[in-house]
């Protein structure tokens, strides 16, 4: 009977389990950049037009790109994903070929897949 430390190895060195924590850090690290987009970007835009679709000059002292902002995110997002991969990735995919067993170079190869043109001949030859 296995110990709950090798369950639990097994467990995490799934990479699925691994795949889904660099997503949810990703994600939530890229909902970031969107939300910046919106806020510094889009909505001043939509904010240049008053009720009647007339631009209005006031909002260029309240209201105004914050190009800087959005950028500051964006490079946020690029250290993030920088970090995911360098910390967490780059080691799993090393301790992931570690433990992976050799390959038997006598071991048969397994036939290709069936192309296109192999499923339209064997067809062909049901109809004979």
């Amino acid at each position: 009977m296995k110990n709950i430390f090798d369950e639990f190895k097994t467990f995490i060195l799934r990479g699925n389990v691994v795949q889904l924590a660099v997503a949810v850090v990703i994600g939530a690290a890229f909902g970031k950049v969107t939300s910046a987009a919106n806020d510094h970007l889009i909505q001043p835009i939509l904010g240049i037009f008053s009720d009647k679709g007339i631009p209005s000059l006031a909002w260029m002292d309240a209201k105004h790109l914050h190009i800087g902002s959005f950028l500051d995110v964006c490079i946020g997002f690029v250290i993030t994903a920088l970090a995911v991969f360098l910390i967490i990735v780059k080691p799993m995919n090393k301790l992931m070929s570690l433990t992976e067993k050799p390959k038997d170079p006598n071991a048969p190869v397994p036939p290709p897949p069936a192309t296109l043109d192999d499923v339209v001949a064997a067809l062909k030859d049901l109809k004979k």
